[in-house]
């Protein structure tokens, strides 16, 4: 196995065991994902997504969540909200479920990943966009005990330029803001990209794949991924009858515009690609086509930029990447 891989991979599936399609009880998640933990290839593991709500169900296995060296990594979802004062409200709750289950110990909450509410999104405002998540953030910073980075999520609309574009801006300003104010337990926030979901409507489209990507790295926002990216290079399902975007390729593609001057063409090609061949990693670095970035550029990119990917399955991915050759190497 070479290092650009592993430094790729790192710490890099959430696994999201309880959502659709796997939609599993909460003990078999739980399970699953502790054995994994204590597995093999635990090294690419990363979180376990958990809803705010149902964190009180993983109580009876505290026991089993580890040492305080290493505990039970947890990204929690929120409720979201309709409009502005239910997303609020919904906050408070969330926020008093989660410091009910952080004082039991043994546990590591460290993302919080919510979608904001339509009627915001539809103003394509970034001035407003921001000054509301300065409003949640005050609150998350007065009342949790834990640091935690917060990813927020917009719907792609029929207007996804305008608001994709404001979004994202609105988080940069946010983050000017957080930074401004040296918030001890709210990090700055990153933005939430659904690739792919129940129906295949809810699949972006490459272009908007690459679009979020650019604009991330325009405003120096981390990204993390969640649904859709169950395989490491993209290909047309034909059961579900959609097209899947590949991990390798959206992350390549992130990693890569990262160093690399790419235009919105260049990474869109890359997220197209459905040649695994054309993705190599050695030792030194990973490379697509004529663009390369080193081990160090890797992992500073994955640390910082592109945070990692929502799973239902921690065995999907590991099998491809097997079949490939990647974990063989």
């Amino acid at each position: 196995m070479s290092t650009a891989f592993k430094a790729f991979m790192n710490q890099i599936i959430d696994y999201a065991g309880l959502f659709p399609p796997a939609k599993l009880p909460m003990n078999d998640a739980i399970q699953n994902y502790l054995k994994y933990r204590n597995g093999p290839d635990e090294w690419m593991l990363s979180r376990f997504i958990c809803l705010a709500k149902r964190l009180s169900e993983l109580e009876k296995y505290r026991a089993d969540f580890g040492s305080r060296d290493k505990p039970l990594q947890i990204s929690v979802l929120g409720r979201s909200g309709k409009n502005r004062e239910a997303f609020i409200s919904g906050l408070e709750e969330d926020l008093k479920l989660v410091n009910e289950f952080a004082e039991g110990g043994s546990v590591n909450i460290d993302a919080y990943e919510v979608r904001l509410p339509e009627e915001i999104i539809e103003e394509s405002n970034p001035i407003r966009i921001s000054e509301f998540l300065n409003r949640a953030a005050e609150m998350i910073e007065s009342q949790i005990p834990i640091r935690v980075t917060a990813f927020y999520e917009g719907a792609f609309r029929d207007d996804w330029i305008q608001t994709v574009n404001a979004l994202i801006e609105g988080i940069s300003y946010h983050n000017i803001f957080v930074q401004s104010r040296q918030f001890d337990k709210y990090s700055p926030a990153g933005y939430k990209l659904r690739s792919g979901g129940a129906e295949p409507s809810m699949y972006p489209t490459s272009e908007q794949v690459a679009h979020v990507i650019l604009t991330c790295k325009r405003h120096q926002i981390a990204m993390k991924a969640t649904a859709g990216l169950h395989h490491p290079v993209r290909y047309f399902n034909e059961a579900e009858r959609v097209t899947m975007h590949g991990f390798l390729n959206v992350f390549g593609a992130g990693i890569l515009a990262q160093y690399h001057d790419l235009n919105i063409d260049q990474i869109t090609a890359i997220i197209e690609d459905e040649n695994p061949q054309h993705f190599v990693f050695a030792d030194s670095e990973l490379k697509w086509k004529d663009f390369s970035v080193t081990v160090n550029q890797i992992e500073e990119a994955r640390s910082q930029r592109l945070i990692s990917f929502g799973s239902c399955s921690f065995d999907e991915p590991r099998e491809d990447l097997r079949e490939l050759g990647y974990l063989n190497k």
